[in-house]
């Protein structure tokens, strides 16, 4: 009986080390992203915009989510054909048109988002793009 309580005892005490180590990991991760400067509050100190980049060649659409505030979009196009990039609301209205060129391109549009939502981001080209969200 003796041998059993004392199996039980190291069993217990792993136990209790390992969920402090779980809860030291989660605390310490939570920590890091306060910190981190992959973000950035907005200027009304509505929310969190977080960063997102994107490459890639030919068309895309993707949905994101934003929070009200300033928004920095930056985008580049590598291609002899047209680029066209839009965010749209989620209801499908038009926010802003972001690019409408020919060529090479590299540009910047900063919007003011009205709500925090989901948004969806398009783009249309035969050529190869990247986009930055700040």
């Amino acid at each position: 009986m003796a041998k059993n309580s004392k199996a039980r005892l190291v069993i217990s005490v792993i136990f209790v080390f390992g969920l402090f180590g779980v809860a030291y990991w989660l605390l310490n991760e939570n920590i890091k992203m306060l910190f981190d400067t992959e973000y950035k509050t907005t200027e009304e100190g509505k929310g969190v915009q977080y960063r997102f980049a994107y490459t890639g060649k030919g068309d895309k659409t993707n949905i994101i989510s934003l929070n009200k505030g300033a928004s920095l979009f930056e985008y580049f196009h590598e291609g002899k054909g047209d680029f066209y990039a839009d965010i749209k609301t989620s209801d499908g209205k038009l926010l802003k048109v972001l690019a409408q060129t020919k060529g090479n391109y590299e540009g910047k549009t900063e919007i003011e988002i009205p709500i925090t939502d989901a948004y969806v981001v398009t783009i249309r080209t035969a050529g190869s793009w990247g986009l930055n969200f700040k």
